[in-house]
């Protein structure tokens, strides 16, 4: 599978659980994105990603450890709907959720990224493996 076909799936399986937000990808232009939304954003992107060695001889075959960043953006950061209250919520929405090919998302992190004029931002990582193998 794609890293593509990984993000919109997380995508939609965000978007089911939080139909109150906006949920999208991480937009082309980042710094042009204004947090128009009343209550806030979900955001989520492709970090990078680790391989193993291949073992194989004559053939590369490796696990591919995935990692997905998802931003959390709100007008508040304790209150009802607020920032730690969406991470919370995000985490427990697609902590093990299993795409086709691909093992159960986990998560690995969460983190502060900003404050603007009361608008915040938090991250929280999540990553999944998948296998890489020679086409050719």
């Amino acid at each position: 599978m794609n890293i593509k076909e990984i993000e919109t799936s997380i995508i939609e399986q965000l978007k089911t659980s939080f139909p109150e937000v906006l949920v999208q990808g991480f937009p082309d232009k980042p710094s042009e994105f204004n947090l128009l939304h009343p209550i806030g954003a979900i955001l989520v992107h492709y970090q990078g990603s680790n391989y193993t060695n291949t073992e194989a001889l004559g053939f590369v075959t490796q696990e591919n450890k995935k990692e997905f960043g998802i931003t959390i953006i709100t007008r508040n950061l304790r209150t009802h709907n607020g920032a730690y209250e969406y991470i919370d919520k995000v985490k427990s929405a697609i902590s093990g959720f299993k795409i086709n090919e691909c093992t159960s998302l986990i998560p690995t992190k969460d983190y502060f990224i900003s404050e603007n004029k009361g608008i915040w931002q938090y991250g929280i990582n999540f990553t999944l493996k998948t296998q890489n193998i020679q086409t050719i």
